[in-house]
């Protein structure tokens, strides 16, 4: 083991912990070159790629400032790469394998006098981080920046002359060439290195500093701005992308919330380690370590600060929160405050920090053998288009395009990347936000083409169309751990497509919690005008499940009102709380002209909302949410959910057939030490009977003669609840909570 008390820079020891970085830097680049991505995926890489093809900054490829030296480095690789997007993850695998020779220097220059093996340890923990791994295979100037803005580090550290701080001044400005954060991690650290010279030298220095500096920013800058096409076009595009970038972007700069700084703070310095348990754990270390700094080698401690605060200060404010590879560059420090911690048990800790290098590889490698494998979904989706239009069909399919508003946004750039192999749109319709699907309800009232729809998982708005035919494709990332992609644009998406649907709705309807709040946004409900639909006519019975809510808690009864084509099918009276009616409607109840009929449903309160619907031929199974159901909730990490009571019945039109009864969700948190027995019943008879401690996924056949009849009911029983008035905080809510279902589903069994 090497001298723990001082440096040996110049030893065996120090030459073999170089020769340890060399052989670090080899397998970093062996495990790298073989696995570059099978496709590109954030909308940088899909302009750097548009970039390496033709250079034209103007129309954002790539997006200002311009990266000329990333795309310059990026047009070689791709001489010898066919593929854009292995070309770029090349690059990225390179730079990742060279940055560790950076690491290894710049540690063993914040502290000289200390031993070289904390330096090469930093350096093992630092480039297997789990996010560190990762990045080195995607398609992005993050990896070749930050190998950049170490190296210029190290040099700034090791510069003995005014010569060679003009050298690595000069390479931090032709640096930025490569990314534009590296002069937030090269600039503070040059201004404190110049500080720290004798003062009779300090100011021809920071001259020569200065003079090389703009040299090695204007070698780029100039042509850059000559080919965007002069001053003014290039401020334009710097200009177009600075209201882009903060258009719908969360950064706490803009959004200064607690929830915010805390998922800011998080994303930093947790995401890089995938794992929450070892990413806490590395930030207690590294928090020890910082305190032995600042009590034994405040320099250092000042030295690592300049080279990282700044950075991470502007990371803090001015990127978006949700983007964790923003977080590659705090890697470094995090690595080497943590390895700085210990000051006993040394070969304890030196065992346990390869351990934790050993762990980090682990997490990550899954990631990239799946990331060289799979397309990013965005890609994926774009290919099965293609594949389905270019079926032999007659006539030829030319499907309508409609899309979320975030989707509409993020898949422009890959649409471009592949435009000539999309299939032939009839048209793309509009997406405004918040009515999307409004826009495909006015076109499913003009025109009969199929309509493509892509849409946000996170959406709830398509709950307003009838998706009885289904989704056609569900498209996620195939990652262990989606942190290592967070802030990805395009991330994740679904696929529907709609041939003339059974039914769809207009404004005003209360389906969802989100449609109920721009319903209430945009002041339409049955009380207030009567709401629209439209049901596919078809001369069989109909089933017609229509339910809500008489949102007073007293007061006199509403009346509603459901017609179809103007006649009244039903006149219910709701009384304060939930309603729910399961009508039949006789055959050639839907006769007349035109592909669909108009429903319309008014009442005489503005207090009514409508909260459920569907409509389906006698021959298909329709249910809603009976007594003992509490209102649809919704959370963006969630998703949406229903509780129940401790009795919750489900209203079942079975069409004679035996059902599937999937239920997925929790019991109520109080119950996590104390089972909840769970009955599900139908006719009288228990179909499935469970105890539950956590979440669940549970399933049940119910034969059909335990739901025969036009309307049959399905029995969820719970005996643990929760009434959060009674809890520990107090809250006003005074419903019994039986169990949290985010899923509930009813399909016939064949």
């Amino acid at each position: 083991m090497p001298n723990v008390d001082g440096p040996d820079r110049h030893s065996a020891f120090g030459i073999l912990h170089f020769a340890g970085a060399a052989v670090l830097a080899a397998l970093f680049l062996a495990a790298h070159l073989p696995f570059l991505p099978a496709s590109l995926e954030d909308l940088d890489s899909i302009n750097f790629a548009l970039g390496v093809r033709h250079f034209d900054v103007a129309h954002h490829q790539p997006h200002p400032p311009g990266y000329p030296l990333f795309i310059l480095a990026a047009k070689a690789a791709h001489a010898v790469i066919p593929s854009e997007a292995k070309a770029l993850g090349a690059l990225s695998a390179i730079a990742g394998a060279l940055s560790v020779f950076a690491l290894f220097a710049l540690f063993r220059a914040i502290e000289p006098e200390a031993a070289e093996w904390r330096a090469a340890l930093a350096t093992l923990v630092a480039a297997t981080a789990p996010m560190y791994w990762f990045t080195a295979s995607r398609p992005l100037s993050d990896m070749p920046g930050l190998a950049a803005s170490l190296a210029v580090q190290a040099l700034t550290l090791t510069a003995a002359t005014p010569a060679r701080l003009g050298a690595a001044s000069f390479l931090a400005a032709f640096g930025t060439g490569l990314r534009s954060q590296v002069a937030w991690l090269t600039v503070p650290l040059l201004a404190l290195s110049v500080a720290r010279w004798p003062r009779a030298e300090r100011g021809p220095a920071a001259a020569t500093s200065i003079a090389a500096f703009v040299l090695g920013g204007l070698l780029w800058g100039i042509p850059l701005v000559v080919l965007t096409g002069g001053p003014r076009a290039y401020w334009h595009a710097v200009f177009d992308q600075g209201a882009e970038d903060l258009a719908g972007i969360q950064m706490l700069s803009t959004t200064p919330t607690v929830r915010q700084l805390g998922l800011a703070l998080q994303n930093a310095f947790v995401a890089p380690w995938v794992s929450a348990p070892m990413g806490i754990l590395v930030i207690v270390i590294a928090l020890l370590g910082a305190l032995r700094l600042l009590r034994g080698a405040r320099p250092a401690l000042m030295t690592l600060a300049a080279a990282f605060v700044p950075y991470f200060v502007f990371d803090l404010l001015f990127q978006e929160t949700v983007t964790t590879r923003y977080a590659l560059p705090l890697v470094p420090p995090m690595a080497y405050l943590a390895v700085r911690a210990p000051a006993r048990f040394l070969r304890v800790w030196m065992a346990a920090f390869i351990v934790l290098a050993f762990i980090s590889v682990n997490l990550a490698w899954p990631a990239v053998l799946w990331y060289a494998r799979v397309e990013a979904p965005a890609f994926r989706l774009l290919g099965d288009m293609q594949a389905i239009a270019s079926r032999p069909l007659k006539p030829p399919l030319a499907p309508v395009l409609a899309m979320h508003r975030r989707e509409d946004l993020d898949l422009r750039r890959p649409m471009l990347w592949m435009e000539d192999q999309l299939p032939r749109f009839s048209q793309r319709l509009a997406a405004p936000p918040q009515h999307e699907w409004l826009e495909a309800v006015r076109y499913w009232n003009a025109g009969r083409d199929e309509v493509w729809f892509v849409a946000d998982p996170a959406r709830t708005d398509l709950a307003l169309i009838d998706r009885a035919p289904g989704r056609v494709g569900s498209y996620r990332w195939i990652l262990p751990f989606h942190s290592l992609v967070g802030g990805v644009r395009p991330d994740v998406m679904d696929w529907y497509r709609f041939r003339l649907p059974g039914w769809f709705l207009g404004e005003g309807w209360a389906l969802t919690p989100e449609t109920a709040g721009i319903a209430a946004h945009d002041g339409r409900g049955p009380g207030r005008a009567p709401i629209h639909g439209w049901i596919r006519r078809r001369h069989e019975a109909l089933t017609l499940m229509i339910g809500g809510r008489h949102l007073s808690t007293a007061g006199p009864a509403a009346h509603v009102r459901i017609a179809i084509d103007g006649r009244a099918v039903d006149e219910p009276v709701a009384a304060p709380g939930f309603f729910l009616r399961m009508l039949k409607l006789p055959a050639g109840a839907l006769d007349g002209d035109g592909d669909y009929a108009t429903i319309a449903v008014s009442a005489d309160s503005e207090n009514v909302a409508i909260e459920q619907f569907d409509a389906q031929s006698v021959d298909r199974v329709v249910f809603g949410f009976g007594d003992g159901w509490h209102e649809a909730e919704f959370n963006p990490a969630l998703g949406p959910w229903r509780w129940t009571s401790d009795r919750a019945l489900l209203r079942v039109h079975a069409a004679g057939r035996p059902l599937l009864l999937t239920l997925r969700g929790e019991p109520p948190l109080v119950s996590h030490w104390r089972p909840a027995h769970v009955t599900v019943s139908a006719g009288g008879r228990v179909v499935v009977e469970e105890t539950l401690f956590e979440r669940f996924f549970l399933q049940a056949r119910v034969p059909a003669a335990l739901v025969a009849g036009d309307d049959s009911t399905i029995t969820i029983e719970t005996d643990r609840t929760h009434v959060p008035a009674e809890g520990i905080r107090h809250r006003a809510d005074r419903r019994r909570l039986g169990l949290r279902v985010f899923q509930c589903d009813l399909q016939p069994v064949f």
